[in-house]
């Protein structure tokens, strides 16, 4: 199955890196705010009907703080929401395309922002012929998978990239970068954010390390 999706990306086309001022630090608990204030243009429901209708005019910027405000909804539930995902992905490698959609379905209405499902998904229609859904949602991942990667340059623990989920990193680097995944570690920033460092290892070329930045899912974990 990964290796059809990998050729579904490349079908339709990677998005390129951009760089941002956006540092978790001190603007995380900032844009959070906003995102549950009703009348800010970053209010989560707003940010949320144009994310899903695919607006092309959403920037790195906005999705970023889409997914931000997600990790303050009472159905942010990161480490339990892994089994979901799990289950759809299974559906998908044993083939069962039509069960897979349809819990895919009911998980997106309250986990609208989940990468594994949004792919998953794109998975399913495409293996059932229906190219334009499933480039629809291809483009719904990228979408934040380019706002991971204005999140932040991710060399260091200092500049790391926002990631939703706990295993949100490892899409990115498979989906995204296209590497794999060599040592794994986790540590505190300066500031006591939770961050997980993964090796990015290629056929060709020098391994480097990638830094996500999961703060707000290990307080979730915690609780």
């Amino acid at each position: 199955m990964q290796k059809h999706l990998t050729i579904l990306l490349i079908a339709f086309g990677f998005l390129t890196q951009a760089q941002s001022n956006f540092s978790y630090k001190t603007d995380y608990k900032t844009i959070l705010a906003k995102t549950k204030n009703a009348g800010d243009n970053l209010n989560y429901e707003k940010l949320l009907s144009r994310f899903r209708k695919n607006d092309s005019t959403l920037t790195n910027a906005e999705v970023l703080a889409l997914m931000i405000g997600f990790t303050g909804r009472p159905e942010y539930k990161p480490y339990e929401d892994l089994k979901v995902e799990k289950s759809i992905y299974d559906f998908n490698a044993e083939g069962k395309y039509d069960s897979a959609l349809v819990k895919a379905d009911a998980f997106l209405k309250t986990h609208p922002l989940s990468i594994k499902v949004i792919y998953e998904k794109s998975f399913s229609y495409y293996k059932a012929r229906f190219n334009d859904s499933a480039q629809y949602y291809v483009k719904q991942g990228q979408r934040i998978f380019k706002a991971m990667a204005y999140s932040g340059e991710g060399k260091t623990k200092f500049s790391p990239i926002f990631s939703l989920g706990p295993t949100d990193g490892q899409d990115y680097i498979y989906k995204y970068v296209g590497g794999g995944i060599g040592e794994t570690n986790s540590m505190f920033d300066d500031a006591g954010n939770f961050i997980e460092m993964m090796e990015v290892n290629f056929k060709v070329g020098t391994p480097y390390q990638l830094y996500f930045v999961t703060q707000h899912a290990y307080v979730k974990k915690k609780k």
